[in-house]
């Protein structure tokens, strides 16, 4: 997994591709599992005003199923959701890109730089307010929320599409 405080560096790499161009992809080193996508996919079908209640259902499930000692598993439950969430945002900010000017592009990316260095403080800070023990799996859940909340931020401002209308009705062809 990639350190929160890295990817305004990676962020700044992906001006020379365009943000808008590619397909999604994670993070280097972070395995987005295709069950955690469906599930959360599946979760976020019920529209806009549940997408809240979503954060957190793959870690928390995942922390549940460890067993005895919560602590250890919550920085790898947390990064394994974050993984998912990061994928969204990514591929939002990809199509945002699409429907700007270049100008428009480049103060996005601006903002997304600061807006990843904002929550690395944020979340360093949460860290080092916890007991001993739990700082780096308590850290990586305020990041998993920061991450899936700009995402459904993101997601939330693009444009729907409109369901496509035949021109006209089916014809059989005997």
């Amino acid at each position: 997994m990639i350190p929160l405080n890295a990817l305004p560096l990676l962020l700044l790499m992906a001006c020379a591709t365009p943000l808008w161009a590619q397909a999604p992809s994670p993070p280097p080193g972070s395995a987005v599992l295709a069950g955690d996508r469906a599930q959360l996919a599946t979760c976020l079908r019920e529209g806009r005003a549940a997408a809240p209640s979503c954060i957190g259902m793959i870690a928390v499930a995942c922390v549940r199923a460890t067993g005895v000692d919560q602590r250890a598993a919550e920085l790898g439950c947390a990064r394994r959701e974050e993984a998912v969430w990061r994928e969204r945002l990514l591929l939002a900010l990809r199509l945002k890109g699409r429907s700007l000017d270049a100008g428009q592009r480049n103060r996005v990316v601006a903002l997304q730089v600061a807006w990843e260095s904002f929550v690395a403080q944020k979340c360093a800070f949460y860290g080092t307010t916890q007991r001993e023990g739990w700082q780096l799996g308590r850290q990586a859940g305020c990041e998993l929320r920061e991450v899936a909340n700009r995402a459904i931020e993101l997601e939330a401002s693009l444009p729907q599409a409109q369901p496509r209308q035949p021109q006209a009705p089916p014809r059989i062809i005997r």
